[in-house]
């Protein structure tokens, strides 16, 4: 018997199942949380001696663990590294060579061997950081010597934050190449006359 009025249908093709658009999205998926990843580790200060191990483990280290520095009193009160030396791709990239290439030098302790490098009342006393008033304030009568204060100088704005204070290094009493007045702890005192290389 044949059936009749029974139609064979052709066997349906299977449509190949397209797995790129998933493994895109997975490639993107992995970049963007890698991407953030880096962007989140390349603000901690480990980020800077993870490569960098000279010269930069002299400054990571300070900034954690000497309690001498004003790199760690900021890391005390939670300023991190880019607080203050702001990322500028030019700059990092200008670094990076400098590294790879060993065309930088170091003093005796391994630090970078810098001049130049000043910060000013306009840096320091930015929004978020120190109000100028409240230093004026707090070293008013130095020493207990009346009228004598570091922060109103008889120079007026001539003189920058960083003539006194040193961040990965010991601060230096610039006053006192000229007067003498009392020198915080840990502090440099200078001999009359002489006058530091910055």
């Amino acid at each position: 018997m044949e059936d009749v009025g029974k139609e064979t249908s052709a066997p349906v093709a299977k449509r190949p199942k397209r797995k790129w658009p998933i493994v895109v999205g997975v490639v993107a998926v992995v970049l963007v949380a890698a991407g953030a990843g880096f962007w989140v580790w390349h603000e901690q200060p480990s980020f800077c001696n993870a490569i960098c191990h000279e010269p930069m483990d002299n400054y990571v280290d300070g900034y954690y663990h000497d309690a001498t520095l004003m790199a760690y009193a900021h890391q005390q009160e939670g300023a991190a590294c880019l607080d203050c030396h702001e990322a500028k791709i030019e700059e990092q990239v200008t670094e990076a060579t400098s590294w790879a290439s060993k065309s930088y030098q170091v003093d005796e302790a391994g630090s970078l061997a810098t001049t130049g490098v000043t910060a000013d009342k306009a840096f320091c006393a930015k929004s978020g950081c120190h109000d100028w008033d409240v230093v004026v304030a707090a070293t008013q009568d130095w020493g207990g010597d009346a009228g004598v204060n570091p922060h109103r100088s008889h120079q007026g704005e001539a003189i920058d934050c960083s003539n006194c204070h040193v961040a990965h290094g010991s601060s230096y009493m610039y006053c006192n190449t000229c007067h003498d007045y009392a020198v915080p702890d840990g502090w440099q005192q200078p001999n009359r006359g002489e006058r530091r290389a910055s």
